[in-house]
């Protein structure tokens, strides 16, 4: 399951070779048409698998063999914005479609943190780095049994690098611009049914990673609406599920607002056992809406779902009463998942000619010295210890602590220290009155920010920001939104002042796959996202260096350029990043092969491999 950079989320990791092959091997004997081989005994499917297995099938070695049937249950704040994996850029839509629904041809597996086969079965690239050859699975099918072909990548590939189509993916295969200013990308060739290539313009070592991002959809269900120019308009809440067709190990089922996504076995899937035995094991897999975290955490408690992501601060009470409840918890160390304060440094209006932020609040923001005076103002380690409950620690970096493999060997670190703030403001003309701070104009100094409402430890998180700032006589606004709400003002209308967001790991944690959030151009550039050209030197100058690494075939060099990125991102503080929390995972004891990762998704990577192994009482 493979992401860019995800919002409330992101990214790192991988070494690479010339040439990788099929890690996963063939399948062989098994299950074929409607059932299990008949010598396990491991139950009935409903739905049933149609056809025969897939001759190229993925065997997976590594979990143990399950049982046919049943149903998870997983509560999920928020609904899905779509069901449209080339659009989608929220986890509330990316961790329903990605993976569970939809699949790529390269694929990253959380356990062994290894990037590996998925719908390709191997790929070649050239020895200067610019051609890459993929070659699929033989006999994949789509969920409505038709075939999954080097035409479906091709035309995935044509959708994401059309400029009206709104696919933050395309960051991932634009190198540069033509002299008339258009944007490039590589150029896809179909070499048979099975074999597709790509040629660069320019060398990315990396360039496996990009195309195992990209999701393809099906060309003979929406290529007539690409060609009518409705694309940005399909696989919608509301499209009927037959429709939804897809190459993972499950489909849309149905879908109530504010109530379920309920998606079921995909009977043409193409991944088998170690035994044989066609995947996935389970029926059906629920994803309740709920309101926030909390509400999440009650139904689990309850026993009304299967798995939990488990939040600092309900771990105590769920670890007291673990045995009890019939779980357990899995302590994952650190998440890779990020919090971070950002500004709206975007200087552009919207349609009606409104500056997105008041010119006065704009320079605020744009003003280095006030960024860091304001991560100077807050106190992190308090934060941990009060939002947290201790289980967590101060975040200086871009990326978490957990990414080992690019954690920078130096970052600035902006110490509590609110003398140093009111100097760095000083610097700027502020002055600091008995009702509050005001700049060298005589403005007043307050805004608001924004965080999604389903997320208790954010709002929380803004409330100690907006104490803190309040000692430098900063006044914040707490503005919390649902977050389909909070995705629409940071890539469509722009209005908002502060936002308290965070990345979700993408798969893998490399920093290659972060840049539709690292370059200018970048449509998750956040503070000022698409940019016709940077409008700062040190943006250039990351836009540079994400160039220069993906030219390099040696770690170590690719290491001391991220490691440069990483500290200029650090000293600018285009978001200010503040905690991470450490990463817990509940499952009932009856679930089977659940082996959660601190990589998104964390309680359901191997989705295809979980299984009951008794059915639920009640």
């Amino acid at each position: 399951m493979r992401a860019r950079a995800i919002l409330s989320s992101l990214l790192t990791v991988a070494a690479l070779s010339a040439c990788s092959g099929e890690k996963g091997g063939q399948a062989g004997g098994g299950a074929k048409g409607g059932g299990p081989s008949a010598e396990t005994g491991i139950g009935k499917p409903n739905p049933p698998f149609q056809g025969e297995v897939p001759t190229g099938a993925q065997k997976i070695e590594e979990f143990e063999v399950g049982k046919y049937g049943g149903t998870l249950v997983i509560a999920t704040p928020g609904d899905p914005k779509s069901f449209n994996p080339v659009l989608a850029n929220e986890t509330s839509t990316t961790e329903i479609t990605n993976g569970p629904v939809f699949e790529t041809c390269w694929d990253f597996n959380n356990g062994t943190q290894e990037d590996e086969p998925g719908l390709c079965e191997k790929y070649d690239r050239s020895e200067d780095g610019l051609t890459y050859t993929f070659t699929l699975r033989e006999g994949l099918l789509w969920s409505d049994g038709k075939p999954l072909t080097t035409d479906d990548f091709e035309f995935t590939y044509q959708v994401v690098t059309d400029a009206n189509v709104a696919s933050s993916q395309k960051d991932l295969f634009r190198q540069g611009k033509d002299e008339a200013g258009k944007d490039r990308f590589p150029t896809f060739e179909k070499v048979d049914g099975r074999t597709f290539r790509l040629k660069l313009i320019q060398k990315d070592v990396l360039f496996h990673f990009s195309v195992g991002s990209l999701t393809v959809v099906p060309k003979h269900v929406w290529e007539e609406d690409f060609k009518a120019g409705k694309f940005n308009s399909t696989m919608q809440l509301q499209t009927p599920p037959e429709k939804i067709v897809s190459s993972g190990p499950f489909r849309i089922k149905t879908y109530a607002a504010a109530e379920r996504v309920v998606i079921e076995r995909n009977p043409y899937y193409w991944k088998v056992d170690k035994a044989g035995n066609r995947l996935p094991y389970l029926d059906r897999v629920i994803f309740v809406s709920v309101p926030d975290f909390n509400v999440a955490f009650l139904k689990f408690r309850e026993g009304e779902t299967d798995v939990l992501e488990v939040r600092p601060e309900h771990y105590d009470l769920l670890k007291r009463e673990e045995q009890k409840g019939g779980y357990s918890i899995v302590d994952m160390g650190p998440s890779f998942n990020t919090n971070y304060l950002m500004f709206n440094l975007d200087d552009r209006k919207d349609k009606d000619g409104k500056p997105y932020v008041a010119p006065h609040k704009l320079a605020w923001f744009k003003s280095k010295n006030f960024r860091k005076a304001v991560s100077h103002a807050l106190d992190r380690e308090g934060i941990v210890r009060t939002v947290l409950h201790g289980r967590g620690s101060p975040l200086w970096a871009y990326v978490s602590q957990a990414n080992k493999k690019w954690y920078p060997t130096k970052v600035e670190q902006y110490a509590y220290d609110l003398v140093k703030a009111g100097e760095l403001l000083k610097a700027d003309g502020f002055v600091k009155k008995d009702d509050g701070l005001y700049d060298a104009q005589g403005n007043k100094v307050e805004f608001s920010v924004m965080t999604n409402s389903e997320n208790s430890t954010r709002i929380a998180l803004i409330n100690v920001l907006k104490d803190d700032l309040a000692k430098l006589g900063v006044s914040v606004n707490v503005r919390p939104v649902p977050f389909n709400d909070v995705v629409t003002a940071l890539n469509d209308a722009r209005n908002f002042e502060g936002l308290v967001l965070g990345w979700a790991t993408g798969v893998p944690p490399d920093p290659a796959l972060s840049k539709n959030a690292l370059l200018s151009s970048g449509r998750n550039h956040g503070w000022y996202p698409a940019q016709e050209k940077p409008v700062t030197p040190w943006e250039a100058r990351i836009d540079e260096i994400m160039k220069l690494q993906g030219e390099a075939f040696d770690h170590a060099e690719r290491k001391k350029l991220i490691d440069e990125l990483y500290y200029i991102f650090s000293d600018e503080q285009p978001q200010i990043q503040l905690v991470v929390a450490n990463a817990y995972a509940a499952g009932r004891n009856y679930l089977g092969n659940f082996k959660p990762s601190p990589i998104r998704p964390v309680l359901y990577w191997n989705l295809e491999s979980l299984y009951l192994k008794h059915p639920k009482k009640g």
